[in-house]
């Protein structure tokens, strides 16, 4: 397969799996891995016309794509979900584990339920789609798992405690998961971008909402700006690079 415009692409002949694919830097991020010649995945765990909207939208640029529901944090949904796209195209080279949930309130009013839930989408699904994708790149020799942080994860925040100590769990398990599948030349990085999102939007309006909290402005990239740190963790030219963290964005 080749990128757009019939120009080799970076990724051709690779297939990806792009998790919170239907909108915002997952749909961003399936849309460049289809320019650069991917066979492309994408899953959330509803919207379905959003997801089939992002299917049309990188078969239009000439590339293959498959949309499916799938909830990350249930280990039943992610076997499924690999096996259907194993089964279709033979592999999976790429996987990006970008599916998430955010929901604003102070410490003391996090519910047992929420933290739960949110370390299950977060950092459970991080672990169900890794472990799922394995045995088929420890099988090829090779493999490109990237994985999603937080600017909360590294510096701190207010009203994600549970999210951000999800994202710094995801920070860790992708430098442990460096070092043990580097022997099957799979490497595993991580983004923590700062982009223009729904999940930026809520977090911006509920700080402007707490009484006494700075604030300043801050300027956020499109997922647009974002991608290409993807694209560049999924290719060749991160073949020697793995248990990193890259901040894209500014802060």
């Amino acid at each position: 397969m080749k990128g757009t415009g019939g120009t080799m692409g970076r990724l051709d002949g690779q297939v990806a799996l792009v998790t919170g694919g239907s909108r915002g830097i997952g749909r961003a991020v399936a849309l460049a891995f289809a320019r650069e010649g991917a066979r492309v995945a994408v899953a959330a765990v509803q919207d379905r016309q959003a997801l089939e909207k992002v299917e049309s939208e990188i078969s239009a640029q000439g590339a293959d794509a498959v949309a499916m529901l799938a909830d990350v944090a249930r280990r039943g949904d992610v076997d499924g979900l690999v096996q259907t796209i194993v089964a279709r195209w033979g592999r999976i080279d790429i996987l990006v584990n970008n599916a998430g949930i955010l929901r604003l309130a102070p410490l003391e009013k996090i519910s047992e339920e929420r933290w739960d839930e949110t370390l299950a989408v977060h950092l459970k699904g991080t672990f169900n789609c890794t472990q799922a994708v394995l045995p088929f790149m420890k099988q090829r020799q090779r493999g490109k798992i990237i994985n999603v942080a937080a600017p909360s994860a590294l510096r701190g925040s207010f009203g994600v405690a549970d999210y951000a100590a999800a994202k710094g769990g995801i920070v860790a398990f992708t430098r442990n998961a460096a070092n043990e599948l580097k022997a099957y030349n799979i490497q595993v990085n991580c983004i923590s971008p700062v982009a223009n999102t729904r999940m930026t939007e809520a977090l911006v309006n509920f700080r402007r909402g707490q009484s006494g909290m700075p604030q300043r402005e801050r300027e956020f990239l499109s997922p647009e700006a974002v991608a290409p740190a993807f694209v560049f963790f999924a290719s060749a030219d991160s073949d020697c690079v793995s248990g990193q963290l890259l901040e894209v964005g500014r802060s």
